[in-house]
């Protein structure tokens, strides 16, 4: 009898502390999606166009003052540099500036919307 009774306390102890874990890891959810600005597949491609920019423009920049003959290579670098800068910012601008389809404005919006 004192085996089926110990037995019972320890399932009603597992099944407390088993709620228990699923409130902290809901409310530790809510809390981490509450702080972050955006989602996170949203930041993690934000972040892979910062670098792949930089290295294009760091290695096409490169090579073109290495291929390009010597007067002109400076000249070209720097019209090849203002092109560049004036086309990626654009694109950032586009997708996660002020008006853009991740910008934080929009994302807030959506996010209250759904609540």
């Amino acid at each position: 009898m004192k085996k089926k009774r110990s037995e019972s306390v320890w399932e009603s102890k597992y099944e407390a502390f088993d709620s228990m874990l699923l409130r902290v890891s809901k409310r530790r959810k809510e809390s981490i999606e509450k702080s972050m600005l955006r989602p996170l597949h949203q930041e993690i491609i934000r972040c892979i166009f910062i670098v792949i920019v930089m290295f294009f423009d760091t290695f096409v920049l490169l090579q073109l003052l290495v291929d390009v003959i010597h007067p002109f290579n400076y000249i070209a670098f720097f019209v090849v540099l203002s092109v560049m800068l004036y086309v990626e910012i654009r694109i950032y601008g586009s997708i996660w500036g002020k008006n853009g389809c991740w910008s934080l404005d929009h994302y807030k919006k959506t996010k209250k919307g759904n609540k």
